[in-house]
């Protein structure tokens, strides 16, 4: 929207909320806010233009630039859920909420990688290696860190439990990633 805008001063923990419901990269404080402030009004949200809409699959709309989502995916931690649009995004949550918690959290997670890739990294390519190519999969997480977020559900679930035992977490108990409320 182009209306006139006006800077505001947040505390952390309320930038980390709007940073949590964040559903793409490229929505903004605004939207997000907005977005909130309109889901928590009682009154019907107005039926947006059929063009903001487009098709996923057989019969399925979303809106445009909406991430897509199957399942109602959810992060538990510290006996908070966060409810998530997808796995990406859960994971994403995941991981901010660690690193949040745990400081030292994603230079640990850093030193971790697969095969053929790192879990986190300081640049895009840095993830994939010698398969750098694969850095338009890269996402950012942080200010200055990004994740691979080209993952099945196995490949978060199985990377949840190495960042649960790095911040020294338990996964099943202090730490769990769900997908319509099954732990995955």
């Amino acid at each position: 929207m182009g209306g006139q805008r006006r800077a505001i001063e947040i505390e952390m923990d309320v930038h980390h909320a709007i940073e949590r419901a964040r559903l793409a990269v490229g929505e903004s404080e605004n939207d997000i806010l907005r977005r909130l402030l309109r889901a928590g009004r009682a009154r019907a949200a107005p039926v947006p233009d059929a063009t903001a809409f487009s098709a996923t699959g057989p019969g399925a709309i979303r809106p445009r630039g909406a991430p897509r989502g199957r399942g109602l995916w959810s992060v538990e931690i510290g006996g908070r859920r966060i409810p998530a649009a997808n796995a990406k995004q859960a994971y994403r949550i995941l991981l901010r909420e660690l690193a949040t918690a745990h400081p030292h959290f994603l230079e640990a997670f850093a030193e971790e990688q697969g095969r053929s890739r790192r879990f986190v990294a300081r640049t895009p390519a840095a993830l994939y290696g010698k398969s750098a190519h694969l850095a338009r999969h890269a996402e950012p997480l942080l200010e200055g860190w990004y994740f691979d977020s080209n993952l099945s559900a196995a490949r978060v679930a199985r990377l949840a439990r190495i960042a649960a035992r790095l911040c020294g977490l338990h996964y099943g108990s202090d730490v769990r990633v769900l997908d319509n409320v099954r732990e995955i």
